[in-house]
């Protein structure tokens, strides 16, 4: 399976678990101005942008991060939004890591990620699932 075959498999299988848990969920697809992220999601008027990335080995290369994709999570930000992420999977775990952590290490000179460090800068998908709906119990209370 190619490198994009790959992707677009855990881009969709990423989609399915969020709309699964009632988020309302559009993946973007690759344009001629270079694609922003992957997909968004939304659920109780909280909206959230994610870019997918699977890792084949035991490290995530933030060289991987593009510069169409900082601009577009940074906009996103400016425009209001608060949440913009990269899911990063490793084998069979994916973790959740904020664009803006993202940054920071990277304007520190970090080169990559092992699953340590992103368990460490991000949070594992559901448990943040998991947390959101706690969240989103005590916000409807």
């Amino acid at each position: 399976m190619s490198n994009k075959s790959t992707g677009t498999a855990f881009e969709r299988e990423f989609a399915q678990i969020f709309a699964d848990r009632g988020f309302w969920v559009h993946c973007l697809r690759d344009n001629a101005n270079g694609q922003p992220f992957d997909l968004v999601a939304v659920r109780n008027n909280i909206a959230y942008a994610f870019d997918c990335k699977e890792c084949r080995g035991n490290v995530f290369r933030l060289s991987r991060l593009e510069e169409n994709q900082d601009n577009a999570m940074a906009l996103w930000a400016e425009t209001g939004n608060q949440f913009s992420f990269f899911a990063i999977r490793f084998g069979e775990r994916t973790y959740l890591v904020p664009h803006r952590m993202l940054v920071i290490l990277k304007e520190h000179g970090t080169k990559q990620l092992k699953e340590t460090d992103a368990a460490k800068y991000g949070q594992e998908l559901f448990q943040w699932l998991k947390r959101r709906q706690v969240i989103e119990g005590k916000a409807a209370r």
